[in-house]
């Protein structure tokens, strides 16, 4: 899929570093007219998570009036339609992409880019919109507790993302890419990747 309407911003930590979040704020003329949903299906503690909680302050402090909490473990049929960005935490990647699946929650990311909205990716929620999660089983993996046999992703881009990317994890990331012949797309916490237009940038 080409992104040809809306954004996929695609990050490390979210809108923490002081460029990422001046790009994040540049998407909106007045973000008080404009809905967030924080997916917190990956974080531990759900929206008890400190860096959740974190970002309901930064939507809040950059002027966004309404600013939810969804868990897509526990509440699968969330319309997500009135909301014009949708923040989804990083955490256990596996898990992530399960509930994702069960919530057709790819149907709801499609809707909010057809309608010019924003999906923010934060670690796993970066991972989960690319072709597949094998990179989460390889390099610095997750634990899989749920048992996760599918590792197909959400396949919104082809990019494979990397989060938290530092050298110590190159020799690993390079046999991952020998592996199964791609590239990887390295981020660290203070980058990003932005989709727009059918256009791939890199924010740092």
């Amino acid at each position: 899929m080409i992104i040809n309407s809306g954004k996929l911003l695609l990050t490390s930590t979210g809108i923490s570093s002081e460029n990422l979040a001046k790009k994040f704020i540049s998407f909106f003329n007045d973000p008080k007219n404009c809905f967030v949903a924080i997916i917190t299906t990956a974080a531990e503690g759900k929206e008890k998570n400190k860096y959740s909680q974190l970002a309901k302050k930064q939507f809040e402090t950059i002027g966004f009036k309404l600013v939810d909490f969804v868990d897509l473990e526990t509440d699968q049929n969330r319309d997500l339609s009135g909301y014009g960005v949708i923040y989804v935490c990083g955490g256990n990647t596996f898990k992530l992409l399960k509930f994702a699946k069960e919530a057709n929650f790819e149907h709801s990311i499609k809707n909010i880019l057809n309608r010019n909205g924003v999906y923010v990716g934060v670690s796993a929620g970066s991972i989960i919109v690319g072709p597949s999660i094998d990179i989460a089983n390889e390099v610095e993996p997750d634990p899989n507790d749920i048992g996760l046999e599918d590792f197909t992703g959400l396949n919104l881009t082809q990019l494979i993302i990397l989060p938290h990317y530092s050298p110590e994890i190159e020799e690993q990331t390079k046999a991952f890419e020998e592996k199964y012949r791609t590239s990887v797309e390295r981020l660290s916490d203070s980058q990003a990747i932005l989709l727009e237009n059918g256009k791939k940038t890199l924010v740092e």
